[in-house]
């Protein structure tokens, strides 16, 4: 394989799965919908700038899964059971344990709040902060305007930040 492809592989083949699985929360539909992503990278190369790759991976990723569930008819509610982890929120590992037990109920606590979040604003989310895309980024795999994505981002994290702050009051 070229060290581009690796390269490229390497960096965005995490980020596009977590991003698939929590559109269609199968895994194997999930691992087949970002081959079929990368697949039509490779065969078609599309011109411009290394970094419009990502907002151009994401589009095609989220086109996939869109006619994907179009055309199995499968719309699945996600719900705190179906959440996955937020790999890049925080690493325990590094904590040490009494700490770590803090931050574990903290991140749990985190993504049951994420599932509560309306379905655009959950997507973005995890694009911004699981997938690391820019503002950018997002607009041009999602359709929407940076100042929409800005905005839609700030009222997720203002909600999750209320939600978080009057869960640990509780």
């Amino acid at each position: 394989m070229h060290p581009a492809a690796q390269d490229i592989l390497t960096r965005y083949e995490r980020p596009l799965l977590t991003f698939a699985l929590h559109h269609c929360r199968d895994a194997e539909t999930a691992r087949d919908t970002v081959q079929d992503t990368f697949l039509r990278y490779f065969r078609n190369r599309p011109d411009g700038e290394l970094e419009a790759l990502a907002p151009w991976l994401f589009t095609v990723c989220r086109r996939l899964l869109i006619d994907h569930q179009r055309k199995h008819h499968r719309i699945v509610p996600m719900n705190a059971a179906t959440a996955l982890t937020l790999d890049t929120a925080i690493d325990e590992s590094a904590a040490p344990p009494d700490r770590a037990a803090v931050q574990s109920d903290d991140t749990s606590r985190l993504r049951h709040l994420i599932t509560s979040l309306p379905e655009r604003q959950r997507e973005l989310v995890r694009l911004k902060f699981e997938a690391g895309l820019s503002y950018r980024d997002i607009a041009a795999a999602t359709g929407l305007t940076v100042t929409n994505v800005g905005t839609l981002l700030h009222h997720a994290v203002q909600s999750l930040r209320e939600q978080f702050h009057f869960s640990i009051s509780a």
